[in-house]
């Protein structure tokens, strides 16, 4: 399991009552759950998580045992967020993709509540309120106490599809991965202002991807000055150290971030 370690988060916790399940407002893509854990490291997030989940993978930012800021009142929680925008019909959820994401979070969540001994049941609003043990969404959490307005994972979460991949009730067979779902182009080498200037496809690729944060940027196969300056928007935008150098982490965000 990769880890992404998030600088926001609260002391330590020896006890979890509930894991809880969110959604990220970002695409439901192969890369997504490390954009996330990369965001939950800007100074702008505040927030953070324990796990971050996308249809390929399961990224940690947080150990258990350390409180997260996701869900308040925090302690005695775990959360677990999946990439989903948060927009589009409920039967989104049933795609190959988002059905890859919901196996991948369900064997976590059934690995984190047997390390903690939860309940593998889920909590109603009540149940939260009343401190009881189990699995449960942010909007829970919310309704219960009051602190956020959140609504995720959003009214069309296939709750039931959900609990019996957790609890190991007839899980369907993950999909194998395919190179040609995978939005992002394969990472050749580090892109950056050079003399000679730097030229070819994988440039023209960068650029028109780039375009989603610096829309006048030429898409030319050339990097110059103009590309230098679109990459330190990328970098900007998640909160990355600004270089203008198009390492292998910018590749993967400029394709999987979600721009403002």
């Amino acid at each position: 399991m990769k880890e992404i370690r998030t600088n926001f988060h609260g002391g330590t916790q020896t006890t979890v009552n509930r894991i809880v399940i969110h959604a990220t407002v970002s695409p439901c893509t192969r890369g997504g759950a490390v954009a996330v854990a990369h965001f939950f490291q800007s100074p702008k997030t505040g927030g953070s998580a324990h796990y971050v989940v996308d249809p390929g993978e399961v990224v940690r930012c947080l150990p258990e045992n350390v409180v997260a800021f996701h869900a308040p009142p925090n302690t005695g929680s775990i959360g677990v967020e999946l990439c989903d925008p948060q927009k589009g019909p409920s039967s989104r959820w049933g795609d190959v993709d988002h059905d890859a994401m919901l196996q991948q979070a369900a064997r976590l969540v059934r690995q984190i509540a047997q390390r903690w001994d939860i309940p593998l049941r889920q909590l109603s609003v009540a149940d939260v309120k009343a401190g009881k043990r189990g699995i449960c969404g942010h909007v829970d959490v919310s309704k219960a106490f009051h602190k956020t307005d959140h609504t995720d994972p959003g009214s069309g979460f296939p709750w039931d599809r959900f609990m019996d991949l957790v609890k190991g009730d007839q899980p369907k067979p993950e999909p194998p991965a395919d190179p040609d779902d995978n939005p992002v182009p394969e990472f050749a080498r580090v892109l950056k202002v050079a003399d000679p200037m730097m030229h070819g496809p994988d440039v023209e690729k960068w650029q028109k991807a780039a375009r989603r944060f610096s829309p006048k940027l030429a898409v030319d196969g050339w990097y110059g000055a103009d590309s230098k300056r679109a990459c330190e928007a990328v970098q900007r935008e998640v909160g990355m150290p600004v270089t203008g150098v198009v390492d292998a982490e910018t590749w993967l965000l400029t394709w999987v971030w979600m721009p403002n």
